[in-house]
């Protein structure tokens, strides 16, 4: 992760090296903070009444797959 935050000259929120600090070793934990992150910017995104969201997930169904499971209410048509 340092190598790839030095080469594009950016710097990452004390939230995210928190939670690297506390659950980096831990990759279920990983996957689910991740998943959690994903959602409130998806959620925030809505606010704003963006109504696309198209998601990186490096072909994990299982990422995918939660985070439709919560965000789908959403997208629901009224």
């Amino acid at each position: 992760m340092d190598r790839i935050v030095s080469l594009c000259g950016v710097n990452l929120p004390v939230k995210f090296h928190r939670i690297l600090e506390r659950y980096g070793d831990n990759s279920v934990a990983m996957w689910d903070v991740g998943i959690a992150e994903a959602v409130d910017q998806i959620v925030d995104l809505r606010a704003q009444v963006v109504d696309d969201i198209h998601l990186y997930t490096m072909n994990n169904p299982y990422i995918s797959k939660r985070i439709h499971e919560v965000v789908r209410p959403l997208f629901v048509l009224k």
